[in-house]
């Protein structure tokens, strides 16, 4: 039992046990088959004195010698002897039982260190053959090897610069080429060459001679934006499409955009200016007989006063011709932008470039300069015209000064009556009972009609002269041009036509406004109320005239006669709530968006003023909603559930709706959400109801009784109701 370390390690660790003897196989087997108390032996191991788990160098006879008393007893030494053999046996059991039960343990690790042992012998075989070759490879691999890579090193690393001195090769002569390309006038292809140039040249800036080519390749573009710039000039007086394709091309490249059109736009002024003073100074310089440098030295309205009476009209024609090839050259150049811009759009819409679009758009924001331009047409500048020549003539000629103004005011009348005549005049618009005509402007309209056209010439073209020198005061009735066409869809029904016409005569009004001031100051006192009311009744009517014109836009533009026939074919007496709404909605919404592009289509012809926008989306949007009260009015079987699907119908159709227009609040919303509230009415709401909603038809007011309101209320009460309608409608009679 010596070397034990505590009684409690000694179970698992017995390889500390010198002097104890191991019991053979057979004694293993003697003592696991003898009976034995487990609690007994385990209390015999505990009663083991510690000191004979000590250190290995521990004398177990000595220590038992030196117990002994002075005086041996046999019978104590016995008793003493027998616990000792029965501890030694108690322990040899425990040991015996520890390694029968771990000698599987033992096989298996056993095993496991005989294959590890196996693969660490294959490890040294494999590497002693490693070794082996690799002391030949070392032999083998001579100086001549090495002396193979490093010239093939060498010959890459010069094959490199090779390329590289041929490009920069290639670079230094790149400016003959460029001169041979400017002087073919392919600016793009000269910018295309010069930026490649300039990229190479960033690549190889580590050599010496590149920087100064960097700085020669800068010089070269800006002469390159020299040449544009005079290339561009030369648009002014004789556009070439091929020309002015290839300069546009070269500013894009240069992302020059905004400055190209800046440029176009200073050297059409500058073209003008110089192509009239030419003009004038050749006839100036005639007329004088000889070619004096003082002549040159004026300023252009100095130089017009030396213009004599007799080569006035050849010098006025001969500017005239001057100036119209500028203006067909400026013409050309919108029309190229126009054709670019319509190229550009459709090349986005398969998914090209963006940034070529946002050019595109400044480009056209930059005619283009549509956004605050104003719509003007001939006539309106020919009555501008007229109005300063006729208050420059009552300047001059005051007591006439009342005739002058009274005959302007004719003249604005009779242009005011020709643009709704030929644009506004629809018998159907009144019926409507939207008032889309003021009492104003149907008075006005009715004054003009009366007191300056002679419907009666207009009527009769072979009336005699008599008649003609009676009615000398009245001109006949204006006749619109068959050119122009009203009646197609793709069109918007000649919006573009109606939206010049219109809209030049609300800026003839506004420049009359401006005049009022200056009218005033000429008009004789006793005149004055007839210049106040021309103001009043005629000049401030001429924007009202937007609404009657563009009505008959939206009236056509969508297709309401198909929403009432999909919604007659809606089954409105449901047993239970509906989840989804009705496939007219998106019919109608499909009609609103193809209204949308048709209008986009129009803008890219004629700018749309955001007001004509919105009275046009107005107009649209108050039909849809009052169609969709008439189809609701059509209904002949309703239930509670199908009044909550007309809710949700309009409810689905406000929601797509705003997302298409921003005009809020959505025009007579309320006109449709009323009606379809008015079914959850009582009999005495509904009577005041009906008395104070006299914007509803009789048959829609008659069908919200007979077929909504019939479910819960009695014959009597159905009764009252309708002849309550029968009063609203009488006056109407």
């Amino acid at each position: 039992m010596t070397g034990l370390k505590s009684p409690q390690e000694s179970l698992s660790d017995l390889g500390a046990i010198e002097s104890l003897r191991v019991p053979g196989k057979e004694e293993f087997r003697e003592l696991r088959e003898q009976p034995s108390d487990p609690q007994a032996e385990q209390e015999l191991i505990n009663s083991i004195e510690q000191v004979y788990f000590s250190a290995d160098s521990f004398d177990i006879v000595k220590y038992e010698l030196e117990k002994l008393p002075p005086v041996l007893n046999l019978q104590e030494l016995e008793a003493y002897r027998d616990k000792l053999k029965q501890q030694q046996a108690a322990v040899s059991k425990k040991v015996a039982d520890l390694i029968l039960e771990k000698q599987p343990a033992y096989v298996k690790e056993l095993e496991r260190v005989t294959s590890l042992q196996t693969g660490l012998q294959l490890a040294a075989v494999i590497c002693t053959n490693g070794r082996r070759h690799l002391n030949i490879a070392k032999e083998g691999f001579t100086q001549a090897s090495l002396g193979l890579l490093a010239n093939q090193r060498k010959r890459q690393l010069l094959i490199g610069l090779l390329k590289s001195l041929r490009t920069i090769k290639t670079l230094q002569r790149t400016d003959v080429r460029l001169s041979e390309m400017l002087e073919e006038e392919d600016y793009p292809g000269a910018i295309q060459l010069c930026l490649e140039c300039q990229k190479a040249a960033s690549t190889f800036k580590h050599y010496s001679c590149i920087s100064e080519l960097n700085s020669k390749l800068q010089d070269t573009l800006e002469q390159i934006e020299e040449q544009l710039d005079v290339a561009l000039s030369k648009i002014c007086k004789n556009f070439d499409i091929n020309h002015y394709t290839k300069v546009q091309q070269a500013y894009r490249l240069l992302g020059k955009t905004q400055t190209a059109m800046d440029q176009l736009h200073m050297h059409f002024t500058q073209a003008i200016h110089n192509t009239v003073f030419q003009v004038v100074l050749g006839y100036v310089e005639l007329c004088a007989g000889n070619t004096d440098t003082k002549f040159q030295k004026l300023q252009y309205k100095d130089l017009c006063t030396h213009v004599t009476p007799d080569s006035y009209i050849p010098c006025l024609a001969d500017l005239c011709k001057a100036l119209w090839e500028v203006m067909l050259s400026y013409y050309r150049t919108m029309e190229w932008h126009e054709k670019h811009d319509n190229e550009v759009t459709a090349s986005v819409s398969e998914g090209s470039n963006m940034i070529g679009t946002e050019e595109t758009n400044f480009d056209r924001d930059y005619s283009l300069n549509k956004v605050n331009a104003p719509i003007l047409t001939n006539t309106t500048l020919n009555v501008i015209r007229l109005v300063g020549k006729y208050m420059q003539m009552m300047n001059i000629l005051k007591p006439i000064a009342f005739d002058v103004i009274h005959f302007m005011s004719q003249l604005f009348d009779y242009y005011l009556y020709a643009i709704y005549t030929f644009f506004g005049r629809n018998d159907s618009l009144e019926s409507t009972g939207l008032g889309l005509s003021s009492s104003r402007l149907r008075t006005t309209l009715n004054r003009i009609q009366e007191s300056l056209i002679d419907l009666e010439v207009s009527a009769d073209p072979t009336a005699t002269l008599t008649a003609a020198e009676e009615r000398k005061e009245k001109v006949p009735s204006p006749h619109l041009s068959h050119l122009v066409v009203l009646t197609s869809g793709d069109t918007l029904y000649g919006l573009a036509e109606r939206v010049v016409a219109t809209e030049s005569l609300v800026f003839l009004a506004e420049q009359f406004e401006f005049l009022q001031p200056h009218l005033d100051a000429v008009m004789p006192a006793v005149k004055k109320p007839f210049l106040q009311q021309f103001y009043s009744q005629t000049v401030s009517t001429a924007s009202e005239l937007r609404k009657p014109i563009y009505w008959i836009v939206a009236g056509k533009a969508l297709d309401y006669e198909q929403m009432l026939l999909l919604m007659a074919n809606v089954k409105w007496d449901v047993k239970e709530i509906m989840s989804q709404h009705n496939i007219y909605v998106d019919a109608l919404l499909k009609e609103f968006e193809q209204f949308n592009r048709r209008l986009n289509e129009v803008s890219k012809r004629v700018r749309i003023p955001l007001p004509v926008s919105n009275i046009l989306w107005e107009h649209c949007i108050r039909l849809a909603n009052r169609t969709i009260v008439e189809g609701y009015a059509n209904v002949k079987k309703c239930s509670n559930e199908g009044r909550a699907l007309m809710q949700l119908d309009f409810q689905q159709f406000l929601m797509k709706l705003e997302k298409l227009t921003d005009i809020r609040p959505i025009p007579d919303k309320e006109f449709v959400e009323t009606y379809i509230k008015a079914y959850y009415l009582t009999e005495n709401d509904m009577e005041r109801w009906i008395k104070e909603h006299r914007e509803y038809s009789t048959k829609q007011l008659t069908n919200l009784v007979n077929v909504c309101l019939g479910s819960h209320i009695n014959k009597k009460a159905r009764q009252k109701l309708l002849a309550a309608i029968d009063d609203i409608d009488r006056p109407k009679r």
